[in-house]
């Protein structure tokens, strides 16, 4: 049932940074609270406080910050840290100081990887771009040249971001391999 309140309140609440008037009447702040921490997010009880206060409602501090501590023990686990950073979101800054260290190497895998997945997505990207225009032929010749000339540039690089991206496959498969990670 806690669940399925939870799950109500994330579509309720997703995408927005504070609380309607009536959300603000009927929340269960422990459920907020638990939200927020869960989703890894920082104490938002600050924008809770001014959008409720509108309505002269003042959250339940206590009730949050217990649910957020309780949904922080969901987020930070070393799994849940690692496919975040995968994706580029997370933050280990969140969790308690103590559980740091054993986390931070989950998060620096994944997010070496991502990392290095998106300087070969945005290279990719520009090769494919520079490589249309260099040859338009509706382009000026002078257009067609400078395009030329940012591939040739763009070319420099290549072979760093391909092994960077290369061995960052490899790295997050090994370190997937020994935690125990799919």
């Amino acid at each position: 049932m806690k669940n399925i309140g939870l799950a109500i309140l994330a579509i309720s609440l997703s995408g927005c940074a504070a609380m309607s008037v009536e959300e603000c009447k009927t929340a269960n702040w422990s459920l907020v609270g638990e939200k927020d921490g869960s989703k890894g997010s920082s104490p938002r009880l600050d924008q809770y406080y001014k959008a409720c206060g509108k309505a002269n409602i003042v959250p339940d501090q206590k009730l949050y910050e217990r649910g957020y501590k309780e949904g922080l023990g969901y987020y930070c686990q070393p799994a849940n840290i690692f496919y975040n950073a995968l994706e580029g979101n997370g933050n280990i800054n969140v969790c308690p100081v103590e559980q740091r260290n054993r986390l931070r190497p989950y998060y620096r895998a994944a997010s070496d990887y991502y990392n290095a997945k998106a300087e070969y997505d945005r290279y990719d990207e520009k090769f494919k771009q520079y490589s249309d225009s260099a040859y338009n032929e509706k382009l000026k010749p002078e257009e067609r040249e400078r395009y030329r000339k940012l591939l040739r540039e763009l070319q420099i690089d290549r072979d760093r971001i391909n092994r960077n991206y290369w061995n960052s496959i490899r790295d997050i498969e090994r370190f997937k391999y020994d935690h125990g990670l799919k």
